[in-house]
């Protein structure tokens, strides 16, 4: 009866495993992203956001500044005052800022996620390691970069079908009230962070993804070898 609690113990503590790597990179990745300045920056420039809303190339770095900031906990707010066409005025109408702060409950939920993971998958490694031995570990940690790209895959495949809808589930899922859908001509939020920013950062985000994966997998592997290499030679 205590061996297959074992068992039943260590099959669920590998299966846990394997299950915690999709969340590590997933959650870390959105975490990278979130909180860099250089890929609001990029999108800024990319779109030409300063000639549209009228707010100069210098303020609008400082608009990333503050975001990452509020993103992190650094700031309690997203909100600062900016030069718009020659007048100073907030940046943000009070919609906009209930919206950012749904967005920054989500960042954080990745946060959260991404230190779960980390301990988790920590604990269950050592369990694993001492229960199961290192092959047991590599094979769970290859087993979980192999679930990550195919459904991640799988994302990718829908994007180029359809983003729009996989783009508004998101959202439906995401959110519980409307204050995403913005107005374009009079909400700056969406002025500066237009469709195509969200094409380029989710086109970003799955191909680290993918990438982080598949690096895992192939360091996996090779430890796994020389691993085995050296336990014949020990012999």
């Amino acid at each position: 009866m205590k061996m297959k609690l074992l068992e039943f113990i260590s099959s669920l503590a590998f299966v846990l495993l394997v299950l915690c790597i999709p969340v590590l990179i997933v959650s870390t990745t959105v975490h990278i992203y979130s909180h860099s300045t250089d890929l609001y920056k990029a999108g800024f420039d990319k779109y030409h956001i300063s000639q549209k809303t009228g707010i100069s190339n210098i303020q609008l770095g400082e608009v990333a500044k503050q975001m990452v900031d509020y993103f992190s906990g650094k700031s309690t707010t997203p909100q600062l005052t900016v030069t718009k066409h020659g007048e100073q005025s907030p940046l943000y109408n009070e919609k906009e800022l209930v919206h950012m702060e749904d967005v920054r409950n989500i960042v954080q939920l990745f946060t959260t996620l991404q230190v779960a993971s980390i301990l988790l998958f920590i604990g269950l490694a050592v369990y694993l390691y001492f229960r199961s031995g290192l092959q047991r570990v590599l094979t769970g940690i290859q087993i979980g970069s192999i679930v990550t790209a195919a459904l991640t895959g799988i994302l990718i495949v829908w994007a180029l079908i359809d983003f729009n809808s996989l783009f508004l589930l998101f959202h439906y899922i995401s959110f519980t009230n409307d204050l995403w859908i913005l107005d374009p001509s009079k909400d700056y939020l969406i002025m500066m962070f237009p469709e195509g920013f969200f094409n380029d950062a989710a086109i970003l985000i799955v191909s680290t993804i993918i990438g982080v994966a598949a690096i895992i997998w192939l360091a996996a592997f090779f430890i796994k070898r020389a691993s085995l290499l050296n336990a014949g030679l020990t012999r």
